[in-house]
C-alpha cells in the first residue's frame, strides 16, 4: 500500500495458487502504536457470506480506553498455521520485548504458537472469557463478584481474600482457576504489566464495528476498515488537539482523586527517596526513585497512587503538583495521545491490495 507510507501487507496462496491468508497493517497504525502502552489484544471473528473465513485482529487500547488498530489478518480458519502466520507478520511491526503484553482468549492455537515468535513478551488470558467459561462449565455464577475483584486486585493479600471466598462458594471453580495459573489472569500475579487491559473485549469491539463488512469480499472489507479508522483517527486527533491539560482527561481525573486522598495522609521520610505513609489500613512504603509503592498501584498504573502523592507533597512542597507528571508515564501525555493519531489514513486503490 504505497499510498499509506510504511504499511505492511502480505498475501499467501496455497499450493494451487488460491487465496489462503492476507495480512495488513497501515503505516499510521504502526507509527501510532509507538506512543501506546504496549498491550495487545488478539481475537478472531467469523466472516460471513460467500467467502467464509476468519478475520483475526491485533488491537491496542489507548489511555482513554479507545480501541486502536494494529493489524488485521484474514485466514481460512483459526488453527496453528493461521496464528503462526499472524504472529510471524506481527513480529515485523511489534518487536518482542518484556514490556509487551498480549491478551487473548484461551484458544489452544494462540497458546501453542505465540511463544514461537514472542519469547520475552508476556501472555495473559482474557478475564471475561475465563470467568464466563467457569460459569458455564460449573453451572455457577455466585463466584463471579469475588472473581472480578480478584482479577483487579493490585496486592496479593487482597487477591487471596477474594480467592478464598471463591473456594468457599465452589471448590471446583477455584481448582479450575488455580490450574489455569494465577499469573495468567490475576493482575497481582501477572509477571508483566497489562495496565487496566484485563480483557480482549477491545478486539471484540473492533469486530462489532466491521459487522456488516464481514459479508464483503476481502478488498471491500479492508476498504471499509480503512475508511472507518480514517474517520476515527481524524476525530480523535482534532478532539484532543484542543486540550490544554498536560495529561489526557482520564489521567487528570485519577491524579486529582489520588491527590485529594494523599492530602489526608501522614508521611515520614526515611531517606531522600523512601517514605513511610500512614493510612487507615496500616503503613505503605513508597520509593519515589523506583516509582514503586507497597500497594502496587504506582508500580502498575504508572501514575502516583495516594501514598506516592503524599510522599511527593512531603518532598517537593508547593512544587509537587508539577512533579506529579515527572513521576507518571509519558503515555498519558496529551502530546503522546495526539502523536498516536497524527498520521492520516488514505483509501487504497484495489490494484494495491
Amino acid at each position: 500500500m504505497t499510498i499509506n507510507e510504511g504499511s505492511k501487507t502480505s498475501l499467501k496462496l496455497d499450493d494451487k495458487g488460491r487465496f489462503k491468508y492476507f495480512f495488513a497493517s497501515y503505516g499510521a497504525w504502526i507509527r501510532g502504536f509507538v506512543h501506546m502502552r504496549k498491550v495487545l489484544a488478539v481475537d478472531g471473528t467469523f466472516l460471513r457470506g460467500r467467502y467464509d473465513g476468519v478475520l483475526l485482529s491485533a488491537v491496542a487500547q489507548d489511555t482513554e480506553n479507545h480501541v486502536f488498530p494494529v493489524a488485521f489478518c484474514v485466514v481460512d480458519k483459526e488453527c496453528d498455521a493461521a496464528y503462526e502466520y499472524l504472529f510471524e507478520k506481527l513480529l515485523d511491526i511489534v518487536p518482542d520485548t518484556s514490556e509487551l503484553c498480549i491478551i487473548s482468549d484461551r484458544h489452544p492455537s494462540i497458546e501453542k504458537t505465540l511463544s514461537k515468535f514472542y519469547f520475552e513478551a508476556y501472555h495473559g488470558c482474557c478475564t471475561r472469557h475465563l470467568g464466563e467459561n467457569a460459569r458455564k462449565n460449573f453451572h455457577c455464577g455466585a463466584f463471579l463478584g469475588h472473581y472480578y475483584h480478584a482479577t483487579k486486585a493490585y496486592r496479593r493479600d487482597v487477591f487471596h481474600d477474594h480467592f478464598e471466598q471463591i473456594q468457599i462458594i465452589n471448590a471446583e471453580v477455584a481448582d479450575y482457576l488455580e490450574n489455569v495459573g494465577f499469573h495468567k489472569w490475576s493482575r497481582a500475579y501477572f509477571p508483566g504489566n497489562r495496565y487496566d487491559v484485563l480483557t480482549s473485549n477491545i478486539a471484540e469491539s473492533v469486530n462489532a464495528m466491521s459487522n456488516e463488512a464481514r459479508e464483503f469480499p476481502i478488498i471491500a472489507l479492508f476498504n471499509d476498515i480503512s475508511k472507518r479508522w480514517s474517520e476515527k483517527f481524524h476525530e480523535r486527533r482534532m478532539a484532543y488537539a484542543k486540550l490544554k491539560t498536560t495529561f489526557i482527561p482520564s489521567a487528570e481525573t485519577k491524579i486529582m482523586a489520588n491527590k485529594n486522598l494523599g492530602n489526608k495522609l501522614l508521611v515520614h521520610q526515611i531517606d531522600e527517596d523512601t517514605f513511610s505513609v500512614t493510612t487507615d489500613n496500616g503503613i505503605a512504603m513508597v520509593h519515589l526513585r523506583s516509582k514503586i509503592c507497597l500497594c502496587q498501584e504506582f508500580d502498575l498504573d504508572k501514575i502516583p497512587c495516594q501514598h506516592a502523592m503524599a510522599a511527593l507533597r512531603h518532598k517537593f512542597g508547593d512544587e509537587y503538583g508539577k512533579m506529579i507528571y515527572e513521576y507518571s508515564s509519558p503515555y498519558y501525555k496529551v502530546e503522546s495521545y495526539i502523536l498516536a493519531y497524527a498520521d492520516p489514513i488514505y483509501p487504497v486503490p484495489a490494484e494495491e491490495f
